[in-house]
């Protein structure tokens, strides 16, 4: 029987685009980085500096030190505000709840601006956790590495637990660790999943 659910954050629990985009939109134009891809769904998902580096073609150092830092100052006050759940997750986080399976997220969205959204949505009531790639220290490279954290630390008997999401990351996340796999045909990249 599952009686552990994790479930990713941006495009499977709330959609969160049009925040992410205005502050990434924002920090370029303000530190005159003219973007080298599109600023559109496609971008959302992985952690911060993967994107920032795929959105201006710049290497690490400095420069992308200081792109993130101007993002987090943006997005950690005004974007989080932009952020609303899917139609039914509340719902459906009460009646996991009722029903006694325990509910974590797992995202590559920093902690500080994760947590945020699930309080201010009231998302964080309903879930026994929120782990991102910075809970762990020193911070988790990959999703499946704080998969791995959250079933060792809650004892998560094998074969009782599922993660359910968007994108290629999150399916290797479950893979990674042994879990069976939902992908959601509402995120921001589905068509991951899809054949033609």
């Amino acid at each position: 029987m599952i009686s552990t659910l994790l479930f990713d954050l941006d495009g499977t629990l709330i959609h969160s685009a049009p925040g992410i985009l205005a502050a990434f939109r924002k920090v370029l134009v303000e530190a005159r980085v003219e973007p080298v891809d599109a600023i559109d769904e496609r971008v959302i998902g992985p952690p911060l500096m993967a994107t920032l580096a795929r959105l201006t073609g710049i290497g690490p150092g400095t420069t992308l030190d200081s792109l993130a830092a101007a993002f987090k100052a943006t997005y950690d006050t005004v974007g989080v505000l932009h952020a609303d759940p899917y139609p039914g997750c509340v719902d459906m986080l009460d009646r996991l709840m009722i029903a006694r399976r325990r509910s974590y997220i797992v995202t590559n969205k920093r902690r500080v601006p994760a947590v945020a959204i699930a309080q201010r949505l009231g998302l964080r009531s309903r879930l026994s956790g929120v782990y991102s790639l910075d809970t762990l220290t020193p911070p988790a490279p990959r999703k499946r590495d704080v998969v791995a954290h959250v079933l060792a630390e809650h004892q998560v008997p094998r074969g009782t637990a599922v993660m359910i999401g968007d994108s290629g990351d999150d399916a290797d996340a479950a893979a990674a660790n042994g879990l069976p796999f939902i992908a959601v045909t509402y995120g921001y990249r589905s068509e991951e999943h899809t054949s033609e």
